[in-house]
């Protein structure tokens, strides 16, 4: 029960920060166009949010499982030593 807990809690950690730092590298390399603001000074009823990550949460995903993974796996090989 300890391992998974330990599992889970650096699943999480991980994610987390892995979607904080892609959501600060694209932020980083936004660059707003004219045609954006041309757009946005008109009156209409459409909102647009943007485009999607070019990072498929997916991918985040499965390096925070591969990095949960091999930290648990190192630190119950430390924890037997």
């Amino acid at each position: 029960m300890k391992k998974y807990l330990l599992f889970a809690g650096i699943f999480t950690l991980v994610f987390v920060v892995l979607q904080v730092l892609s959501g600060m590298l694209l932020t980083m390399f936004y660059t707003p166009s004219i045609q954006q603001w041309e757009e946005a000074s008109t009156l209409s009823s459409q909102v647009v949010f943007g485009n999607t990550s070019f990072i498929p949460p997916l991918v985040i995903s499965l390096m925070a499982l591969v990095i949960a993974f091999g930290s648990t796996k190192l630190i119950d090989k430390k924890a037997v030593h």
